[in-house]
């Protein structure tokens, strides 16, 4: 029972040393364990401005992200369209310059032709001549063999040219 009633002096003793115990704790580790504590504060503070601040930066950095992806589209696209662009003026071109050439390929054929048909009229004329003058040779040898002939028809010729 003596639990329950405790008595003055024990009650005494025991707030006495509380208090010692309380004085000691407060000027030694009182004093360290709120340094601590307030330094934690202290970093978690810091942590959380921290904190918000790097989430600012991420939220500009996905903005920044965001217009870059939209440039680049962009950027793309434009040089899809120019692409496109050159491609067809490309084609364009070539087109011009092949119908050029066949157009010049095709003149050229038809003047190597045409200096090809007149080079065969004159080789033809040539030969035309010349079978004329071996066909008259033959006939004027055949007609002038005798010589009374011969001699009216370079008279007649002479006289032809002398009345011009």
């Amino acid at each position: 029972m003596e639990l329950l009633s405790p008595g003055l002096g024990l009650i005494f003793w025991m707030t006495l040393s509380f208090g010692i115990v309380l004085l000691i704790l407060r000027k030694f580790a009182w004093a360290p364990i709120l340094g601590t504590i307030r330094e934690r504060e202290r970093e978690i503070a810091i942590s959380l401005r921290n904190a918000q601040h790097i989430k600012r930066e991420l939220e500009e950095l996905e903005t920044l992200k965001k217009q870059k992806v939209a440039e680049a589209d962009k950027q793309h696209q434009e040089l899809l369209v120019r692409a496109k662009t050159e491609a067809e003026n490309v084609l364009r071109e070539a087109r011009i310059k092949a119908g050029d050439d066949a157009h010049q390929l095709l003149e050229n054929a038809r003047n190597a032709i045409e200096v090809q048909k007149k080079s065969a009229m004159l080789e033809i004329k040539h030969q035309i001549a010349s079978l004329s003058v071996d066909m008259a040779e033959k006939v004027l040898q055949e007609e002038f063999s005798d010589k009374e002939k011969n001699t009216r028809f370079v008279n007649g010729e002479l006289e032809k040219v002398i009345l011009n």
